[in-house]
């Protein structure tokens, strides 16, 4: 009995000593790195601009809402790795220069594949704004849950429209040859009789 209660003890003084060596650790860390005014800068603005998101952000307690937010966030992983794939297909920089040349057969297979892609997402949010509001009339005290959930649809559903205008756009880029590669030849082209 004395033997469990003695390492419990010790133990627990164990992690307590870990957990107080590894706070003060990170903060002579934290200590001997120097940053910029710039860099504080731009930390303020991101800590300002998460604190908004979190105070708008309303936390979804219902199992109903907890499904939609998991329809939700599937649908948007669906689209960043959409959009990750355009990218990647077509070459886009940073400065949203597409790097590949296609031809436009070509270049249209893959605009109407990535917009029918796209288009499908679309459709699933629209499905679940309908499924939304049948919630609303059917759990009428959980509707700032739904309203929330609602406004974060309709945000992908302008994400993913505007990201079929980018790969329209894309696709045009790189099917129509560039200005530099039509260089004409128009010196010493005489015909003698």
């Amino acid at each position: 009995m004395k033997i469990k209660w003695s390492s419990k003890v010790l133990a627990s003084a164990l992690v307590v000593s870990l957990a107080f060596s590894t706070a003060s650790f990170a903060n002579a860390q934290s200590s001997d790195s120097k940053k910029t005014e710039q860099t504080n800068k731009v930390q303020k603005e991101n800590q300002s601009s998460k604190k908004k998101e979190k105070q708008q952000k309303i936390v979804v307690k219902s199992k109903v809402g907890k499904t939609v937010e998991k329809r939700l966030t599937s649908v948007e992983s669906s689209i960043t790795n959409i959009t990750k794939s355009i990218n990647l297909y077509f070459g886009v920089t940073e400065d949203a220069i597409v790097d590949k040349k296609l031809s436009k057969k070509a270049a249209s297979k893959k605009y109407n594949s990535y917009k029918g892609k796209l288009k499908a997402d679309i459709n699933k949010l629209r499905a679940i704004d309908k499924q939304l509001a049948s919630y609303k009339k059917k759990y009428k005290g959980n509707t700032a849950e739904f309203d929330a959930l609602a406004a974060k649809s309709k945000e992908l559903q302008n994400l993913a429209k505007a990201e079929i205008q980018r790969v329209k756009d894309l696709a045009e880029q790189a099917s129509t040859p560039k200005e530099e590669n039509k260089k004409t030849n128009t010196t010493g082209n005489t015909t003698t009789k």
